[in-house]
């Protein structure tokens, strides 16, 4: 579970690196600067906490007999794709308060850091040997 967790942290960092350079790009491409960056701010912070739900219903799971956890994980999943349907719903009804595609942008960080995650791993493994 310990490498779980820094697997979760990691890509927190990755999501980080990924929306910074988004929220500037696409406010700069924006009329409504503050409701791009609030669209941003609001499809990542939902992409982290969707990462931590995994982390968290992960551990449950493996405390669990096959059946069962196979049963969880699809529920906890259904979970997930029904919070990032609500939060983008709420974007689409308020695009004042958050735009729409910067949410889009920002919970796709999540698909982003799976992906920066290798060479991400990497970087710290060489940072963490280089302290040591």
């Amino acid at each position: 579970m310990r490498q779980a967790r820094r697997v979760c942290k990691e890509m927190m960092i990755g999501l980080a690196v990924w929306s910074i350079p988004v929220a500037v790009i696409l406010t700069v491409l924006a009329r409504h600067h503050v409701a791009m960056v609030a669209g941003v701010l609001l499809g990542t912070l939902t992409a982290a906490g969707l990462l931590w739900h995994m982390l968290h219903h992960l551990d449950i799971a493996l405390d669990m007999d096959a059946g069962h956890a196979q049963r969880h994980t699809q529920l906890a999943a259904i979970r997930r794709m029904m919070i990032m349907g609500a939060v983008l719903a709420g974007s689409m009804l308020y695009p004042q308060y958050a735009h729409p595609v910067g949410t889009v942008f920002g919970m796709f960080g999540m698909k982003i850091s799976a992906l920066l995650y290798p060479a991400l791993h990497k970087q710290i493994q060489k940072r963490e040997k280089r302290k040591e």
